[in-house]
Formats: structure tokens, sequence, C-alpha cells
């Protein structure tokens, strides 16, 4: 990610369950908004702070409805044998 920020409203919003901590939304808005994660964790932290219960409840409800992240290949398998396992319910070993 670039320090830069950048908005393409092509790009849908997902959660990033891969780098998130609790749910995953904070890292798909930094995913989403190409910025570093710990730049939203911290404006969350601080609008948790002053506005408690609308926080909670977007940070909640963005969680429920949210989709996550597409399953992306980032190993040393070849990449059709992880979409094969994938495609069947198998583990990547």
């Amino acid at each position: 990610m670039s320090n830069s920020f950048r908005f393409d409203p092509e790009q849908p919003l997902y959660r990033n369950r891969e780098t998130g901590v609790i749910m995953g939304v904070c890292a798909g808005l930094a995913d989403y908004f190409d910025v570093e994660v710990w730049i939203v964790r911290v404006i969350a932290v601080i609008c948790l702070y002053f506005f408690t219960l609308f926080t909670g409840a977007i940070y909640i409800g963005l969680g429920l409805v949210l989709k996550d992240t597409p399953l992306s290949y980032r190993g040393r398998h070849h990449e059709s044998e992880f979409w094969r396992k994938q495609t069947r319910g198998g583990t990547e070993t």
C-alpha cells in the first residue's frame, strides 16, 4: 500500500479477516481506502471513545453485512492445485 489516499468506487468493500484483529472491518476499510491499517484502527478507537454506541453499532453492522475478502493465492505450491483443493473443500498443505 502507498501512503497516498486513493478511493476507487469500482472496488467493492470487504472484511479482511487475514490481517484483521476482531472481525476484519478496520483492515477491510484500510484496503478499500488504500491507507495503513493502523491509521484506521486509531481512528476507530478515538471514535469508540467519543461515540461508543454509534461506533460499536456501525462496526458490528459492517462486520455482519460485509463479505469476506475473496480467496487469493499466496503460497509456494502451484496455483491450479490450490484452487482445485479450495473447490473440493480440502485444505492447503
